[in-house]
């Protein structure tokens, strides 16, 4: 019986496997990636073609706990390939949580809490 799709098990999912991924598992053929993707599409239970938008969700709450500016940071390309656009937009993310790590002299999985942490408040809220 599969999973009901659960966007913010997703998000959750994705932010803490691209916080662990190290940046050769980035490179060349990104097989690595490519099967990340797809236990965590299978774990939460959704489908390919909603994956960009909760990484650009995610992007978002990176900048903000960051403190990083929305203005002037690059907005990724999302292409009409779905496993390309969601392996480009991990690549991209895994950049953003290293930078954003550095600028705030966090881990990169201490920013990802943070902005799963906002992403849950904002989901929280949403709902009520």
């Amino acid at each position: 019986m599969a999973n009901a799709p659960n966007p913010m098990k997703l998000v959750t999912l994705v932010a803490r496997g691209l916080a662990e991924l190290r940046d050769e598992d980035l490179r060349g053929n990104k097989l690595n990636l490519e099967l990340e993707v797809s236990v965590w599409l299978r774990r939460s239970g959704a489908e390919l073609t909603t994956v960009p938008r909760a990484l650009l969700a995610l992007r978002r709450a990176v900048l903000e706990v960051a403190a990083l500016d929305l203005e002037t940071e690059p907005t990724p390309m999302v292409v009409a390939d779905g496993q390309r656009a969601v392996a480009n937009l991990c690549v991209y993310l895994h950049e953003l949580i290293t930078r954003a790590a550095r600028s705030t002299q966090r881990s990169p999985s201490q920013i990802v809490e943070l902005a799963l942490g906002r992403l849950s408040a904002a989901a929280a809220r949403l709902s009520s």
